[in-house]
């Protein structure tokens, strides 16, 4: 009787909370709902923030106060997640020099020196992180003595993603790198036969050198503002939610100034950056009592335990790159605190007894090894992480074991379209075999390992439709494909952008579907990314991108 007596009063409840109009109603439309059926609706209904109804229901909301958008049979999703992008460090590079549209040495050399020209002498000169070698005729970096050409009175730092950076002689100076500087742990300082350095950095090691003597960051308002101006294009690429993977305290606090002004339309959710136990605690401690809000919230830790294409941790050594890596034995640096193995144990354990997210870095077969081995001791020790959603990002180069494990363990993976721009050194820096494997998406689901899909922008671009193209056709931006056995199907692709992340950030009765009680998170697409021809799909636009109900940009409807 009591089961008889809930069940009506739901009815009731559902019934009132229909008869009720709505204060939007999309409609005529094919709206992939990407829920457990993967269904597709015509209309959806919207009130509160959120969805309330949808198909033939979703139509009888419209009252008269009702704003109806009909859609002109247009398509629809789930807004996108990306659960790994630097949306900081995105506005950043809005003040940089931009050089993506670079073709050769002598497009960067004019970009940089243009800047360089409107620098007063002694400046840095800064270029964004979002760019490669891969799109310039060269197929290299620029050399210190190139860069001298244009900026012979300014010190120079090219960043390239996150784990290279050059500089000009200015640059070395300023970073006190000579040629009787020793490589430093966890870095390479590259260098010519003869001892020279050529201005080309490897590895957080190497790269720090140079980072900690630069000029200091925009004040706070600054940086909030070049944010806000990130978020806008984040919402202007059909994305409404992220993983801020790795932030500081300072970061976070310009983040709780965005949230309190009401200025931000991309969920945030912020990982704090640690490299041993005592960052770990710290970040532990800054999350504790944070307020949480539908706009931002706290997650948990990020650890950085290898490098890059570069950097990452290998079994195997790496290839001779003339110029770039020339020690037949070079595996890679693995970031291990200065306690090893024991001192990461126990930041992990602090992680598990905090009852939060751990997310780290892994690009190697050794590191991803290393990692689902030390999370299987805590969870030996401490119980399930399962609950706890522990991720491995990045996940190149997955040994079978370790994917056994992830599964067992109920270990998760984030994983990015860095192949579109790093496959050029994916193959000079690892072989042809290794960089067609890496990231093999369709492995790591069959494994039975749970995947959501990002980008790593500005390590590579944000735009999340040219990373679901990669994740179906293997491409990159260079014109080839590698290992495209292991890519996945443009509706598993959507749900890696959706659901699947929604699961990651335990945020699935929040988020990732299009269902009655959901925030009402949607795209409104240019073409049906489930029907086009598969090349195609990086061409798709969003024409019109809701958060909470609340249209943050339209263009094209």
């Amino acid at each position: 009787m009591r089961r008889l007596l809930l069940a009506v009063a739901l009815a009731c409840a559902a019934g009132l909370a229909q008869a009720q109009p709505a204060e939007m109603v999309l409609r005529n439309g094919r709206i992939h709902t990407v829920d457990a059926a993967f269904s597709t609706t015509d209309a959806v209904a919207i009130r509160g923030g959120r969805f309330v109804a949808t198909g033939a229901a979703a139509e009888a909301m419209a009252g008269p106060g009702t704003q109806v958008v009909d859609l002109g049979g247009r398509t629809a999703i789930p807004g996108l997640i990306d659960t790994h992008v630097h949306q900081h460090q995105w506005g950043m590079n809005l003040l940089a020099v931009p050089l993506l549209q670079a073709r050769s040495i002598a497009d960067m050399l004019a970009a940089i020196g243009e800047r360089a020209r409107r620098t007063p002498p002694g400046e840095w000169v800064i270029a964004s992180s979002l760019w490669h070698e891969s799109l310039l005729a060269e197929g290299r970096l620029p050399t210190r003595w190139e860069l001298d050409g244009v900026a012979p009175d300014n010190p120079v730092f090219i960043p390239r993603g996150g784990h290279v950076v050059t500089v000009n002689s200015l640059g070395l100076q300023r970073a006190g790198v000579t040629r009787d500087t020793p490589q430093p742990a966890g870095g390479v300082i590259v260098k010519r036969e003869d001892g020279e350095p050529t201005g080309v950095l490897l590895i957080a090691g190497a790269t720090v050198l140079a980072r900690r003597v630069l000029s200091p960051p925009p004040p706070a308002p600054e940086q909030g503002r070049l944010v806000t101006e990130a978020i806008r294009e984040l919402n202007a690429l059909g994305v409404t939610a992220v993983v801020e993977p790795g932030i500081t305290d300072a970061e976070a606090a310009i983040y709780r100034e965005l949230r309190d002004a009401d200025l931000m339309t991309v969920r945030t959710w912020l990982l704090w950056l640690a490299a041993n136990r005592e960052q770990v605690a710290r970040g532990i401690a800054a999350q504790q009592g944070w307020p949480q809000h539908p706009m931002l919230r706290t997650a948990g830790i990020k650890w950085l335990l290898d490098g890059g294409v570069e950097g990452g941790r290998m079994t195997e050594p790496y290839r001779i790159v003339p110029g770039e890596q020339t020690n037949p034995e070079y595996r890679g640096i693995l970031l291990l605190p200065a306690g090893g193995e024991a001192e990461m144990l126990d930041g992990l354990r602090l992680v598990h007894r905090a009852g939060l997210q751990m997310q780290t870095h892994a690009v190697g077969d050794y590191t991803i090894d290393l990692i689902t081995r030390l999370y299987g001791q805590v969870n030996d020790e401490l119980g399930p992480i399962r609950p706890l959603r522990w991720t491995v990002m990045h996940i190149f180069l997955p040994t079978p074991d370790a994917l056994a494990r992830m599964a067992t363990l109920g270990v998760m993976a984030t994983a990015q379209n860095h192949p579109v721009l790093l496959g050029h050194n994916q193959r000079r820096w690892w072989g042809d075999e290794r960089a067609a494997y890496s990231i093999p998406i369709r492995r790591i689901i069959d494994a039975g390992v749970h995947v959501g899909g990002g980008t790593d922008a500005p390590v590579v671009p944000g735009d999340p439709f040219q990373s679901m193209w990669w994740m179906v056709t293997r491409g990159t931006l260079a014109g080839y494909r590698l290992g495209p056995e292991w890519g996945i199907t443009p509706r598993e692709a959507l749900t890696l952008y959706t659901r699947n992340n929604a699961v990651l950030m335990g945020a699935e009765a929040e988020m990732g579907s299009v269902e009655p009680g959901k925030l009402a998170d949607l795209v409104v697409l240019s073409q049906d990314i489930l029907a086009v021809e598969p090349e195609k799909i990086r061409e798709t636009r969003a024409v019109m991108t809701l958060v909470g109900g609340r249209v943050v940009h339209r263009d094209g409807m």
